[in-house]
């Protein structure tokens, strides 16, 4: 199909539904606001992740949505489609690979709508990119990014011409009043006394599987406070409050829990205090990134390839497993991807790391 993208003026991103994704798809807004740099660029979001896209300089309108699902989703998609087809869109680059995403989009009756092909949802797509092998096998950064190659043409700038260069580093764009939340909240707990502040994550959204031991996390949380080497904040989802508390009872009093009580944009930028953050492989990991934050991340049952930080200043810790990675919730055997991962190997990161700050 041949499209003079030339007179494309509106275009609506259907946003992912994850963190960590969310994140790593800036690069590709960003690369799809160089190429039509006066465009009307929205994005059509699950309304619990709109703040990471509040303050992105290249997208000027959020659209929310609440996910709902039975016959509640189905007169919430055609509720949006009667919304969207009063916005006149003239190009959607849908980035989920669900039916649901692409089928939003086609009750918009947006003219060119742009994803990857699948079996169901192709039949919504005016024009679908293939998912190859070699491309699954490439960092999530690539594969976003990809949707948006299609539109380059010798480009309106220097980002649009970056067609086989390194993607531009994700990165979130904070607000003075966030920063000074975390100022006052760090201040209040006492964890802005001179010394490192180390954040930790042990929690994981897409399962237990992607989880090191908690008490190994609070093994090290307690070797860290203990031996004065930095300050120790856990970070989490409200629900994970269960975890960061046992956690917490190990560390003891030189520790602070936070999980649950930050918004996004709270959350990134009490990270941006953070020397280094311990973590799974989850989106707390990718927000870290992207406010410049070194990660020690912990993979097991994924692949750092494709889902791991994004840059050169991480460490990623992994141990060898027959069946790893899997991509598996929960692990049928005996998750010896994560229990070979001992809490002296993740200490000698974090201690090579303090080692760094002070040279």
């Amino acid at each position: 199909m041949t499209t003079d993208f030339d007179k494309v003026d509106r275009i609506l991103i259907r946003a992912v539904n994850w963190v960590g994704d969310t994140v790593l798809c800036y690069p590709a807004v960003q690369r799809l606001k160089a190429r039509f740099p006066r465009s009307h660029l929205a994005v059509l979001v699950r309304d619990h992740l709109g703040d990471l896209w509040k303050t992105c300089p290249y997208v000027d309108e959020v659209i929310p949505f609440r996910q709902k699902r039975s016959w509640d989703g189905v007169r919430e998609d055609l509720r949006l489609g009667s919304l969207l087809r009063k916005k006149k869109f003239d190009l959607a680059v849908v980035f989920p690979r669900s039916f649901r995403s692409a089928y939003q989009m086609y009750l918009a009756r947006i003219p060119i709508r742009i994803g990857y092909r699948d079996e169901w949802r192709s039949y919504f797509l005016t024009r679908r990119i293939p998912r190859t092998g070699e491309l699954l096998r490439n960092h999530r950064v690539h594969y976003y990014r990809r949707l948006v190659d299609a539109f380059d043409r010798g480009g309106t700038g220097t980002d649009a011409r970056r067609t086989d260069g390194q993607p531009e580093a994700p990165h979130i764009f904070l607000r003075e009043e966030d920063r000074a939340w975390a100022r006052e909240k760090l201040n209040a707990l006492g964890m802005l006394d001179g010394r490192p502040l180390i954040g930790m994550n042990p929690g994981a959204t897409y399962g237990l599987a992607k989880c090191w031991p908690a008490d190994r996390f609070g093994e090290l949380g307690k070797r860290l406070a203990y031996q004065g080497k930095a300050s120790v904040l856990l970070l989490g989802k409200e629900e994970e409050g269960f975890i960061t508390q046992a956690i917490l009872r190990q560390i003891g009093e030189r520790g602070a829990d936070l999980s649950g009580k930050t918004g996004l944009l709270q959350l990134a930028a009490v990270l941006e205090h953070c020397q280094l953050l311990v973590t799974n492989d989850t989106g707390t990991m990718h927000v870290a990134a992207a406010v410049g934050t070194p990660v020690a991340a912990i993979f097991g049952p994924t692949d750092p390839v494709t889902t791991g930080p994004w840059g050169e200043r991480h460490a990623v810790i992994r141990k060898e497993a027959d069946c790893s990675p899997c991509l598996k919730r929960v692990c049928p055997k005996d998750h010896a991807c994560m229990q070979k991962v001992t809490v002296d190997e993740v200490e000698a990161v974090v201690d090579e790391r303090l080692r760094s700050m002070a040279r």
